[in-house]
Protein backbone atom coordinates (compact mmCIF):
# COMPACT_ATOMS: atom_id res chain seq x y z
CA UNK A 1 0.00 0.00 0.00
CA UNK A 2 1.80 3.21 -0.90
CA UNK A 3 2.31 6.41 1.85
CA UNK A 4 -0.50 8.24 0.00
CA UNK A 5 -3.49 5.27 0.39
CA UNK A 6 -2.16 5.58 4.06
CA UNK A 7 -2.84 9.51 4.73
CA UNK A 8 -6.32 8.92 2.69
CA UNK A 9 -7.48 6.21 5.15
CA UNK A 10 -6.33 7.99 8.46
CA UNK A 11 -8.14 11.26 6.73
CA UNK A 12 -11.16 8.92 6.79
CA UNK A 13 -10.80 7.87 10.35
CA UNK A 14 -10.67 10.84 11.75
CA UNK A 15 -13.54 12.21 9.88
CA UNK A 16 -15.86 9.55 10.48
CA UNK A 17 -14.62 9.88 14.27
CA UNK A 18 -14.96 14.14 14.60
CA UNK A 19 -18.49 13.27 12.42
CA UNK A 20 -19.81 10.95 15.23
CA UNK A 21 -18.49 13.13 18.05
CA UNK A 22 -20.80 16.24 16.26
CA UNK A 23 -23.15 13.89 15.95
CA UNK A 24 -23.35 12.75 19.85
CA UNK A 25 -23.33 16.55 20.92
CA UNK A 26 -25.71 16.96 18.35
CA UNK A 27 -28.25 14.75 19.79
CA UNK A 28 -26.67 15.96 23.85
CA UNK A 29 -27.79 19.20 23.35
CA UNK A 30 -31.04 18.30 21.62
CA UNK A 31 -32.02 16.21 24.60
CA UNK A 32 -31.28 19.06 26.83
CA UNK A 33 -33.23 21.27 25.13
CA UNK A 34 -35.97 19.35 24.57
CA UNK A 35 -35.33 18.97 28.46
CA UNK A 36 -35.28 22.50 29.21
CA UNK A 37 -38.12 23.26 26.83
CA UNK A 38 -40.42 21.03 28.78
CA UNK A 39 -39.72 22.04 32.18
CA UNK A 40 -40.12 25.92 30.70
CA UNK A 41 -43.92 24.46 29.42
CA UNK A 42 -44.75 22.77 32.84
CA UNK A 43 -43.33 26.26 34.25
CA UNK A 44 -45.43 28.08 32.17
CA UNK A 45 -48.58 25.65 32.82
CA UNK A 46 -48.11 26.12 36.72
CA UNK A 47 -48.20 29.68 36.62
CA UNK A 48 -51.11 29.63 34.44
CA UNK A 49 -53.01 27.58 36.94
CA UNK A 50 -51.84 29.91 40.00
CA UNK A 51 -53.07 32.79 37.46
CA UNK A 52 -56.20 31.15 37.25
CA UNK A 53 -56.80 30.20 40.95
CA UNK A 54 -55.73 33.35 41.61
CA UNK A 55 -58.29 35.14 39.01
CA UNK A 56 -61.31 32.54 40.52
CA UNK A 57 -60.32 34.01 44.04
CA UNK A 58 -60.78 37.36 43.53
CA UNK A 59 -64.04 37.07 41.53
CA UNK A 60 -65.30 34.79 44.00
CA UNK A 61 -64.72 37.44 46.92
CA UNK A 62 -66.07 40.19 44.51
CA UNK A 63 -69.19 38.57 43.53
CA UNK A 64 -69.95 37.68 47.08
CA UNK A 65 -68.87 41.27 48.13
CA UNK A 66 -71.75 42.05 46.21
CA UNK A 67 -74.13 39.84 47.28
CA UNK A 68 -73.97 41.00 50.80
CA UNK A 69 -74.16 44.36 50.39
CA UNK A 70 -76.78 44.48 47.53
CA UNK A 71 -78.46 47.87 48.05
CA UNK A 72 -75.53 49.32 48.31
CA UNK A 73 -73.76 48.23 44.42
CA UNK A 74 -76.11 49.58 42.86
CA UNK A 75 -74.44 52.63 43.23
CA UNK A 76 -71.14 51.24 41.88
CA UNK A 77 -72.53 49.45 38.67
CA UNK A 78 -70.23 51.37 36.69
CA UNK A 79 -67.22 50.38 38.33
CA UNK A 80 -68.46 46.36 38.29
CA UNK A 81 -68.81 46.60 35.04
CA UNK A 82 -64.99 47.49 34.59
CA UNK A 83 -64.03 44.68 36.67
CA UNK A 84 -66.23 42.39 35.02
CA UNK A 85 -64.96 43.58 31.92
CA UNK A 86 -60.70 42.98 32.89
CA UNK A 87 -61.68 39.58 34.31
CA UNK A 88 -63.06 38.12 31.20
CA UNK A 89 -60.09 39.91 29.45
CA UNK A 90 -57.64 37.90 31.59
CA UNK A 91 -59.50 34.61 31.12
CA UNK A 92 -59.88 34.66 27.44
CA UNK A 93 -55.71 35.67 27.63
CA UNK A 94 -55.46 32.32 29.98
CA UNK A 95 -57.19 30.18 27.41
CA UNK A 96 -54.52 30.30 24.64
CA UNK A 97 -51.17 31.90 24.16
CA UNK A 98 -50.22 34.28 26.60
CA UNK A 99 -47.31 36.46 28.35
CA UNK A 100 -46.81 35.56 31.38
CA UNK A 101 -46.01 39.12 32.20
CA UNK A 102 -48.71 40.52 30.45
CA UNK A 103 -51.66 38.66 32.14
CA UNK A 104 -49.44 39.47 35.35
CA UNK A 105 -49.52 42.86 34.82
CA UNK A 106 -53.66 42.85 33.63
CA UNK A 107 -54.13 41.15 37.07
CA UNK A 108 -52.13 43.75 39.23
CA UNK A 109 -54.48 46.40 37.64
CA UNK A 110 -57.28 44.04 38.19
CA UNK A 111 -56.58 43.83 41.85
CA UNK A 112 -56.33 47.42 42.13
CA UNK A 113 -59.48 48.44 40.98
CA UNK A 114 -60.95 45.62 43.09
CA UNK A 115 -59.14 47.66 45.94
CA UNK A 116 -61.00 50.02 45.16
CA UNK A 117 -64.23 49.14 44.86
CA UNK A 118 -63.61 47.22 48.48
CA UNK A 119 -63.05 50.35 49.73
CA UNK A 120 -65.76 52.21 48.38
CA UNK A 121 -67.94 49.74 49.74
CA UNK A 122 -66.59 50.51 53.11
CA UNK A 123 -66.89 53.79 52.73
CA UNK A 124 -70.94 53.32 51.60
CA UNK A 125 -71.51 50.85 54.44
CA UNK A 126 -69.88 53.64 57.45
CA UNK A 127 -72.25 56.68 55.44
CA UNK A 128 -75.38 54.17 55.70
CA UNK A 129 -74.25 53.33 59.27
CA UNK A 130 -74.19 57.27 60.02
CA UNK A 131 -77.09 57.96 58.47
CA UNK A 132 -79.15 55.10 60.08
CA UNK A 133 -77.38 56.11 63.29
CA UNK A 134 -78.62 59.70 62.94
CA UNK A 135 -81.73 58.66 61.54
CA UNK A 136 -82.37 56.46 64.66
CA UNK A 137 -81.87 59.84 66.60
CA UNK A 138 -83.86 62.29 64.37
CA UNK A 139 -86.70 59.32 64.97
CA UNK A 140 -86.48 58.98 68.94
CA UNK A 141 -86.23 63.19 69.30
CA UNK A 142 -89.16 63.11 67.34
CA UNK A 143 -90.75 60.04 68.95
CA UNK A 144 -89.88 62.60 72.36
CA UNK A 145 -91.47 65.43 70.78
CA UNK A 146 -94.52 63.49 70.03
CA UNK A 147 -94.53 62.36 73.53
CA UNK A 148 -94.33 65.97 74.93
CA UNK A 149 -97.07 67.11 72.80
CA UNK A 150 -99.03 64.38 73.53
CA UNK A 151 -98.51 65.34 77.36
CA UNK A 152 -99.22 68.49 76.53
CA UNK A 153 -102.22 67.55 74.59
CA UNK A 154 -103.85 65.63 77.16
CA UNK A 155 -103.03 68.46 79.93
CA UNK A 156 -104.79 71.06 77.58
CA UNK A 157 -107.56 68.72 77.01
CA UNK A 158 -107.88 68.26 80.63
CA UNK A 159 -107.65 71.88 81.59
CA UNK A 160 -109.98 72.68 78.75
CA UNK A 161 -112.51 69.73 79.89
CA UNK A 162 -112.51 71.41 83.47
CA UNK A 163 -112.48 75.22 81.98
CA UNK A 164 -115.35 73.82 79.89
CA UNK A 165 -116.81 71.75 82.86
CA UNK A 166 -116.85 75.08 85.01
CA UNK A 167 -117.76 77.41 82.46
CA UNK A 168 -121.52 75.85 82.48
CA UNK A 169 -124.32 77.39 83.37
CA UNK A 170 -125.81 76.14 87.05
CA UNK A 171 -129.34 76.95 87.58
CA UNK A 172 -130.46 77.71 91.90
CA UNK A 173 -133.92 77.09 91.59
CA UNK A 174 -136.69 76.37 89.21
CA UNK A 175 -140.08 76.43 89.47
CA UNK A 176 -143.01 76.30 86.82
CA UNK A 177 -146.68 76.51 87.47
CA UNK A 178 -150.00 77.10 85.81
CA UNK A 179 -150.85 80.46 86.04
CA UNK A 180 -154.84 82.59 85.54
CA UNK A 181 -153.34 85.96 84.16
CA UNK A 182 -155.85 88.65 84.38
CA UNK A 183 -156.98 91.40 82.18
CA UNK A 184 -155.43 93.59 84.67
CA UNK A 185 -152.27 91.67 84.49
CA UNK A 186 -152.62 90.16 87.69
CA UNK A 187 -150.99 86.88 88.22
CA UNK A 188 -153.21 83.62 90.15
CA UNK A 189 -151.86 80.72 90.72
CA UNK A 190 -154.05 78.29 89.64
CA UNK A 191 -154.04 73.98 88.90
CA UNK A 192 -157.12 74.02 87.37
CA UNK A 193 -156.98 73.12 83.79
CA UNK A 194 -159.84 75.11 82.99
CA UNK A 195 -158.80 78.09 84.67
CA UNK A 196 -155.20 77.86 83.43
CA UNK A 197 -153.95 80.18 80.40
CA UNK A 198 -150.31 80.70 80.81
CA UNK A 199 -147.69 78.02 82.41
CA UNK A 200 -144.41 80.34 84.04
CA UNK A 201 -141.03 79.18 84.49
CA UNK A 202 -138.80 80.85 86.92
CA UNK A 203 -135.28 79.84 87.13
CA UNK A 204 -132.13 81.58 88.72
CA UNK A 205 -129.02 81.53 86.84
CA UNK A 206 -125.81 81.09 89.27
CA UNK A 207 -122.89 83.19 89.46
CA UNK A 208 -120.15 82.49 87.36
CA UNK A 209 -116.69 84.14 86.41
CA UNK A 210 -115.43 81.48 84.05
CA UNK A 211 -118.57 81.48 81.70
CA UNK A 212 -118.47 83.97 78.75
CA UNK A 213 -120.43 86.64 79.53
CA UNK A 214 -123.52 87.92 76.91
CA UNK A 215 -126.57 87.02 75.46
CA UNK A 216 -127.85 84.11 76.48
CA UNK A 217 -130.48 81.53 74.82
CA UNK A 218 -132.61 79.28 77.33
CA UNK A 219 -134.61 76.66 75.96
CA UNK A 220 -137.21 75.46 77.80
CA UNK A 221 -139.29 71.79 77.09
CA UNK A 222 -142.69 71.39 78.87
CA UNK A 223 -143.81 67.53 78.55
CA UNK A 224 -147.42 66.52 79.17
CA UNK A 225 -148.39 63.44 81.14
CA UNK A 226 -148.02 61.83 77.82
CA UNK A 227 -145.28 62.74 77.31
CA UNK A 228 -145.83 65.05 74.46
CA UNK A 229 -143.77 68.08 74.23
CA UNK A 230 -146.02 71.29 74.99
CA UNK A 231 -144.58 73.87 71.24
CA UNK A 232 -146.50 76.52 69.46
CA UNK A 233 -145.79 74.73 66.32
CA UNK A 234 -143.74 72.11 64.66
CA UNK A 235 -140.69 72.34 62.84
CA UNK A 236 -137.16 73.54 62.53
CA UNK A 237 -138.97 77.23 63.76
CA UNK A 238 -139.62 75.51 67.08
CA UNK A 239 -136.42 73.12 67.39
CA UNK A 240 -132.82 73.66 69.02
CA UNK A 241 -129.78 71.53 68.58
CA UNK A 242 -128.87 69.58 71.62
CA UNK A 243 -125.80 67.39 71.20
CA UNK A 244 -126.10 66.80 67.72
CA UNK A 245 -130.11 66.45 68.23
CA UNK A 246 -132.84 67.80 67.32
CA UNK A 247 -135.45 68.67 69.93
CA UNK A 248 -138.46 70.69 70.01
CA UNK A 249 -138.91 73.14 72.46
CA UNK A 250 -141.81 75.17 74.73
CA UNK A 251 -140.40 78.33 75.48
CA UNK A 252 -137.38 80.19 74.23
CA UNK A 253 -135.88 82.61 76.07
CA UNK A 254 -132.72 84.98 75.68
CA UNK A 255 -131.19 86.76 78.24
CA UNK A 256 -127.92 88.87 78.67
CA UNK A 257 -125.70 87.30 81.00
CA UNK A 258 -122.95 89.52 83.21
CA UNK A 259 -121.40 86.47 85.15
CA UNK A 260 -123.62 87.15 88.17
CA UNK A 261 -126.70 85.56 89.90
CA UNK A 262 -129.74 86.90 88.00
CA UNK A 263 -133.38 85.39 87.87
CA UNK A 264 -135.33 84.29 84.36
CA UNK A 265 -139.13 84.60 84.22
CA UNK A 266 -140.82 83.27 81.14
CA UNK A 267 -144.07 82.13 79.81
CA UNK A 268 -146.00 79.76 77.42
CA UNK A 269 -149.29 80.81 76.77
CA UNK A 270 -152.06 78.55 76.56
CA UNK A 271 -154.42 79.13 73.52
CA UNK A 272 -158.14 78.93 73.97
CA UNK A 273 -158.62 75.55 71.98
CA UNK A 274 -156.28 74.31 73.65
CA UNK A 275 -156.76 72.28 76.74
CA UNK A 276 -154.42 70.78 79.24
CA UNK A 277 -154.40 66.98 80.05
CA UNK A 278 -154.63 66.46 84.15
CA UNK A 279 -151.30 65.26 85.76
CA UNK A 280 -147.57 65.87 86.22
CA UNK A 281 -145.77 67.63 83.67
CA UNK A 282 -141.91 67.69 83.44
CA UNK A 283 -140.20 70.61 83.21
CA UNK A 284 -136.41 70.82 81.44
CA UNK A 285 -134.41 74.30 81.40
CA UNK A 286 -131.32 73.65 78.37
CA UNK A 287 -128.71 76.44 77.87
CA UNK A 288 -126.14 75.04 74.93
CA UNK A 289 -125.52 71.57 75.26
CA UNK A 290 -126.40 71.16 78.98
CA UNK A 291 -129.43 70.63 80.76
CA UNK A 292 -129.31 73.43 83.62
CA UNK A 293 -132.66 72.31 85.35
CA UNK A 294 -135.42 70.63 86.13
CA UNK A 295 -138.98 70.94 87.78
CA UNK A 296 -142.65 69.51 87.57
CA UNK A 297 -145.85 70.46 88.41
CA UNK A 298 -149.55 69.22 88.28
CA UNK A 299 -152.76 69.84 86.51
CA UNK A 300 -156.19 68.65 87.69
Amino acid sequence: MSQQENKGGMLFKVLTGLFAVIAIAAAVLYFNTKTELGELQVEKEAQRVELQTSLDKLMADHNQLKAENGELTQTLAEKDAEIQAKAQEIEEALKYKYSFFKVKKQFAELQEISQGYVKQIDELKAANEKLTEENAMVKGKFAAEQKKNADLNKIKDNLTAKVNKASVLKSFKVYATGLKIKKSGKEVVTDKSRRINNIKVTFGVAKNTIAKAGTKDFFVRIAQPDSRILAEGEGDNYAFTFKGEKLQYTIKKSADYANENMIVNCYYPIRDTQKLAAGEYKVEVYEGNNVIGHANFIVK
